[in-house]
């Protein structure tokens, strides 16, 4: 499975419960040849959004990220600096290698484990 694929699936996945956004990076290059990036900083993970605070166990919405890994994959160090810094405010993170992993993720995350 490609990665695009996976993300694009726990989107579907998770949708009742989280509201989730897929981050789209790159680079453009100008009809004049200059290059530029666009997008989120190094690190970012693929997915973000809200667990709303209808469902949280917090009563309050909560940011939640998730990266996502297909294969022998492995997080970059930015990545890993990115989701250690979100853990530690608050936010619910996640590393998924499948829509199992992320349904898994949320209902832990709900009953507050």
């Amino acid at each position: 499975m490609r990665e695009s694929q996976l993300v694009n699936d726990i989107i579907r996945a998770l949708w009742p419960w989280i509201h989730l956004h897929r981050v789209n990076v790159g680079t453009v290059k100008t009809e004049d040849g200059r290059k530029f990036s666009t997008g989120l900083p190094k690190g970012f993970p693929d997915l973000f959004g809200t667990l709303p605070a209808s469902v949280s166990r917090t009563g309050r919405a909560v940011p939640v990220f998730i990266e996502c890994k297909v294969g022998d994959n492995t997080l970059s160090e930015e990545q890993r600096k990115f989701l250690t810094e979100e853990r530690a405010k608050g936010s619910a993170v996640a590393v998924c290698r499948s829509v199992e992993d992320a349904r898994r993720f949320v209902f832990r995350y709900l009953k507050g484990e």
